[in-house]
């Protein structure tokens, strides 16, 4: 099967990320679209790493990992951003968890069959894991 896009943004860029992202789906039909969250992090969510990959409109757009508590606080201020983003769009938040080395080959080379097994392996989330008053305290 045929490599997808490189990731959009900067690994680690928190903001440029964000905002390379959002510029992309800027106009997309959202409607039938899902966030889904990857991450190297089970249960250790105050140093996880996070990279976003957007469904919408028969295509999958991903972003580089620059998301979450590991990048500081601008990598939680972009985060905490996406989510509400998403919240706003009515788009389902979903979340697939990865070793770290399978989360950055993924990352850096991900082929449609790895974006088949990274949807078939997400489950829904909530975005209050990720907006809580207690997370946004605490860094997430």
């Amino acid at each position: 099967m045929s490599e997808l896009p490189d990731s959009l943004g900067v690994a680690g860029a928190s903001d440029a990320t964000l905002t390379a992202l959002l510029t992309r789906l800027e106009g997309s039909d959202l409607v039938g679209a899902r966030l889904i969250l990857l991450t190297d992090r089970q249960g250790e969510r105050w140093r996880a790493r996070y990279a976003a990959l957007v469904q919408v409109a028969g295509e999958c757009v991903l972003s580089a990992p620059a998301f979450g508590p590991h990048y500081g606080s601008a990598g939680v201020a972009a985060l905490h951003a996406l989510v509400r983003w998403a919240e706003a769009a009515e788009i389902p938040l979903r979340e697939t968890v990865l070793s770290g080395p399978e989360f950055n080959r993924v990352v850096e080379e991900a082929g449609a069959d790895d974006v088949a097994h990274l949807i078939a392996a997400s489950s829904p989330s909530d975005a209050g894991i990720y907006l809580t008053a207690k997370n946004v305290q605490a860094g997430l």
